[in-house]
């Protein structure tokens, strides 16, 4: 993911394969593909147009034309502003990132999350992603992020987990679990290693 190819720099190629691969195994997963990215704030537009290729692949080639309808996402309240520049960046306009209601600890209400994706597509437009964050800005909450999965599952929704703050509690065994426990069941992930372990 760097600037470079194999045969300028193998041994950073190599180094950066090693070390994405170890990341994505703590998260959960045992494939898939990772980059390197300068930020959170383009990891989750990374993540945003990675869904939208995914769910409509002939939309590189075609544009939007593709799209049989209006996009809308869904992010709690107390997510990182570049969650609803996706929106903005990426074609929907924020009038399409559906803000979620938090509890009283920063958390999404799922059931708000299930309430806001009917009552969208009661309206004709095409839930396709949702944004549960893992370790908020100001109170650093932890979306229930099972509960949130299991919503994404049933109406067909990219699960994205941002967890630029608290993804490095993957690397802990004492606090990974219940925070971060479903991490392994979002379609992407975004971690600023840094955040936490300074």
């Amino acid at each position: 993911t760097n600037m470079f190819t194999y045969e300028i720099a193998p041994v950073f190629i190599l180094m950066e394969r090693v070390v994405l691969t170890h990341m994505r195994e703590l998260i959960g997963w045992n494939g898939g593909d990772s980059i390197l990215a300068p930020g959170g704030s383009i990891s989750n537009l990374y993540a945003f147009l990675a869904a939208r290729h995914k769910m409509f692949p002939g939309y590189k080639e075609k544009g939007s034309s593709v799209i049989p309808g209006e996009l809308v996402m869904f992010t709690s309240d107390q997510s990182h502003y570049s969650v609803k520049s996706c929106a903005s960046v990426g074609g929907l306009g924020t009038d399409n990132c559906v803000m979620v209601p938090s509890d009283l600890n920063g958390k999404m209400v799922p059931r708000e999350l299930e309430r806001l994706i009917i009552e969208r597509k009661s309206k004709g437009q095409i839930p396709f992603f949702v944004t549960a964050t893992a370790g908020t800005t100001v109170l650093g909450a932890f979306d229930p992020i099972n509960e949130i999965a299991d919503i994404c599952e049933k109406y067909n929704c990219w699960l994205h987990v941002d967890a630029a703050w608290g993804g490095g509690l993957l690397l802990s065994k004492k606090y990974r679990h219940p925070r971060l426990s479903g991490i392994e069941r979002a379609k992407s992930v975004t971690w600023n290693p840094h955040k936490i372990m300074g």
